[in-house]
């Protein structure tokens, strides 16, 4: 108890959030369903592979979990690359020249995307600069994306279980908002980040170390994202946020689709944020749009 208390308070979590809800700080592995201890998971990863840390973009608690993870793998020696999906391929010389210069960098000296908050990715950002080997940028840029929309991904060869499944995830997390015919050139695009993020993590030159990626969490599993093209070892885990009244580990299973590979090696239970309703933030946009007449 006294050891998960000290983690908390390391991690900047709160002792009442341990007392609220009992998965708060325990990883989970999938195929052994029993709990694990982070030193345990550690002593696993594999050398020349990859930690992949599918994250809720928005939620502090996942960023503190980063920090904390990398700082320790530094600790010991065993850190490789930090792999980020916040920056794209064009950003690597702006990467490059930071390295070991994190505490003065600033958002402006790496052409940070302001879609992601400086603000919640600043701390791990340095962080990896300072202690990290290599800090790589793999996502799309903006132009290939679009180009992708239009033209396809590289491959897609998924079957079409997988191509419904991701289809259906994509409208669901839009709200529904989206026009139907869209649905597959999003489904390209996502295929394409994911293929081109996957040959970003085989290119990278780990010298028998374990590096860690940082993702959202459906780039990260195993069944729809960048492990279906990764040719390196890797060791997906999913930053799970608690729910009220979801106390066992078998509540946060992902779903899938028939066939599917299981979705992670391990969830790490986090603390949860206030719920914002984005679907109702999307709509007063699209009414604002309409009214303006634009």
């Amino acid at each position: 108890m006294r050891r998960r208390i000290m983690l908390l308070l390391a991690l900047g979590l709160s002792f009442p959030a341990l007392a609220e809800h009992p998965l708060i700080g325990k990883l989970w592995r999938l195929s052994e369903q029993r709990f694990v201890s982070e030193a345990e998971l550690f002593a696993q990863l594999p050398t020349d592979g990859w930690l992949l840390l599918g994250e809720q973009h928005d939620n502090p608690h996942h960023h503190q979990l980063q920090r904390h993870w990398i700082a320790s793998l530094a600790d010991r020696g065993q850190l490789g690359a930090v792999a980020l999906e916040m920056a794209t391929t064009v950003q690597q010389p702006l990467l490059d020249q930071a390295l070991m210069r994190g505490s003065t960098t600033t958002p402006d000296s790496l052409n940070w995307n302001a879609g992601w908050s400086w603000a919640l990715y600043a701390d791990v950002v340095r962080l990896s600069l300072d202690r990290a080997p290599a800090v790589i940028g793999t996502d799309l840029p903006r132009e290939q994306q679009r180009s992708v929309y239009r033209e396809g991904a590289p491959s897609d060869d998924m079957g079409e279980l997988h191509a419904n499944y991701m289809r259906r995830l994509l409208f669901e997390s839009h709200c529904g908002q989206l026009p139907k015919d869209s649905l597959e050139g999003m489904r390209q695009v996502q295929l394409a980040r994911d293929q081109q993020m996957a040959e970003r993590l085989d290119q990278a030159q780990l010298k028998a170390l374990s590096g860690v990626m940082l993702t959202g969490t459906i780039h990260a599993r195993n069944d729809l994202g960048i492990p279906l093209w990764l040719e390196k070892p890797a060791v997906t885990v999913l930053l799970t946020s608690v729910q009220e009244g979801r106390h066992e580990p078998y509540d946060y299973l992902p779903e899938s689709y028939p066939g599917a590979p299981v979705a992670a090696d391990y969830l790490l239970f986090t603390d949860a944020i206030a719920e914002r309703d984005y679907c109702a933030e999307l709509q007063s946009s699209h009414r604002k749009t309409e009214s303006s007449g634009s």
